[in-house]
């Protein structure tokens, strides 16, 4: 069989080759996150697919390339679908497969248009799709982040993990971190594809020892203990026993749970001249703020007994007789005043509503609340004497642009409340709490994250994580923050980066259509 390129061996033309190949680079972009955790992969991880795609002449072949890629990788990354939807929905086992299965055959064309692009481009100028690959593929992950109600899940940059080049996030957020590892998979490509070119290989060379130093220069300072205390509550309520938890039947578990938090609010490591900030997550037991004097009695009476902040997490109502429920959280004074409700504004489709496209109605959601959640609407951060706290809560994570918002609107310290119990023992908790983390890097906040289950943590303005809690182990993490005022380029600007990679990208992709570009690739 004769090859499809000259300069690539004759095995490399067969299409069964070419589809492994593809797969492969799908294999290597789930390895690169948990539970695999191989991020040192993620350098090399689109090359395989990068080298099939260039080299292809067939649009066609190079959609189902790259969807083929891309369905590995979701299928790999988001496997507990499966187990949420049996769990917590209560399909069984096929069905919640196949549920994993339409997700996966919806986002996969993400990676299916950027197969058909770049072999598109490739037809007329191989280097100019080398040189499209990073721009395209921050393009397409920024559309992941707002097409089909937004999943920018383990988006590549998350798997860059050297501390220094991380801090390339304040200014291009995530995005930049994934501009620069399919950048360097395309320039590998390009090497492997030039053979017998020392250029290419000591452009290459260049550049690893170019990510090297940056990473060398970028290295954050030795951290420093701030002067203010957080207290990170986890009380570990398992979602199927959260009943035994509702306040106005049976207090003692909240009652306990208050206790805990007074006494490690008045324990010799959490005093500081400043009030402390007690955090309680987002949790499946039935806490009401605005309609149950019981809890909300003891919210306030905590507040007053610990001389406290308290950030909870809780159920508020809106609509014609309280009846559609909002996923909020409240942050009491140590007066116990309310200083403000915070309402989740992204919320999780199939989890807490169902989309309009989705045949509500018909199809319905995982959780058992009555109605489908409403939607905040506002950025809002809480003022205090010490500095603002601004909160996202679970799912919210995910989003750097809505996280930014509530940053320029005066944060000084980032709260994230969650229930990852949801999860289940899969590696999804890791995976939301590192996307989560990358927030305090882009921002340069400290981030205070308490949840249900795990991963409760308290992460510095650079990413690093200084304190957490086990999962499924209950307790209260202590731990010291700092109000901070300053602001990043990407707090100021947004993705300024992002979208210049989509501008980019669209002139590549027209120059190549009118011709404009091309190379003796092309006669080929």
């Amino acid at each position: 069989m004769t090859s499809i390129n000259p300069s690539l061996p004759d095995w490399l033309g067969k299409p069964a080759v070419r589809f492994a190949a593809s797969g492969l680079s799908g294999a290597f972009l789930f390895a690169c996150f948990p539970w695999i955790n191989w991020s040192w992969l993620v350098w090399v991880a689109c090359v395989p697919l990068i080298v099939v795609l260039v080299t292809e002449k067939r649009p066609a072949y190079g959609f189902l390339l790259g969807y083929g890629s891309g369905a590995v990788f979701l299928a790999g990354s988001c496997y507990w679908f499966v187990g949420v939807m049996r769990h917590y929905g209560g399909l069984s086992f096929p069905v919640g497969v196949g549920v994993l299965a339409l997700f996966v055959a919806l986002f996969s064309t993400f990676y299916g248009a950027f197969g058909l692009i770049e072999v598109k481009v490739a037809r007329r100028s191989r280097g100019s799709a080398l040189l499209l690959s990073p721009f395209l593929w921050v393009a397409l992950e920024l559309a992941r982040t707002y097409l089909f109600t937004g999943f920018p899940w383990n988006l590549l940059g998350y798997a860059v993990r050297p501390a220094g080049l991380e801090q390339i996030a304040s200014v291009t957020a995530v995005y930049g971190l994934s501009f620069v590892a399919v950048a360097m998979s395309a320039l590998l490509a390009w090497a492997l594809l030039g053979p017998g070119s020392q250029v290419r290989w000591m452009a290459l060379g260049a550049c690893v020892a170019l990510l090297v130093i940056g990473n060398h220069l970028l290295f954050p300072p030795p951290p420093v203990s701030g002067p203010d205390v957080a207290l990170l509550t986890q009380p570990n309520i398992p979602l199927g026993g959260s009943q035994n938890w509702v306040p106005w039947i049976n207090p003692e578990p909240m009652d306990a749970l208050v206790e805990r938090s007074v006494n490690a609010a008045q324990a010799p490591e959490a005093l500081a001249k400043n009030p402390p900030l007690i955090v309680w997550p987002e949790d499946p037991a039935p806490f009401y703020f605005n309609r149950d004097p019981v809890f909300r009695g003891a919210m306030e009476v905590m507040a007053k007994e610990a001389h406290a902040y308290v950030v909870a997490g809780t159920i508020t109502f809106e609509g014609e007789g309280n009846s559609r429920p909002k996923n909020s959280a409240v942050i009491l004074a140590p007066d116990g005043r309310e200083l403000l409700q915070y309402d989740k504004i992204h919320l999780v489709p199939f989890g807490e509503y169902v989309p309009w496209w989705a045949f509500p109605g018909k199809v319905g959601k995982i959780t058992s609340q009555v109605g489908d959640f409403v939607p905040g609407d506002l950025i809002r951060v809480a003022g205090t004497r010490e500095g603002r706290i601004g909160v996202f809560i679970c799912y919210e994570a995910i989003f750097p642009q809505l996280v930014r918002k509530i940053v320029a609107a005066g944060a000084g310290v980032l709260v994230n409340i969650s229930d990852d119990g949801w999860f289940g023992d899969s590696s999804a908790p890791y995976q939301h709490f590192e996307m989560a983390r990358f927030r305090a890097i882009e921002n340069r906040r400290f981030l205070l994250r308490s949840t249900n289950d795990g991963i409760t943590a308290i992460v510095d303005p650079y990413g690093r994580v200084q304190e957490e809690i086990p999962r499924h182990q209950a307790g209260i993490l202590t731990g010291r923050f700092r109000y901070l005022a300053g602001k990043t380029f990407y707090t100021v600007h947004g993705d300024v980066f992002a979208w210049s990679s989509v501008g980019v990208a669209l002139g590549l992709i027209l120059a190549a259509g009118f011709g404009l570009v091309g190379d003796r690739e092309r006669s080929r």
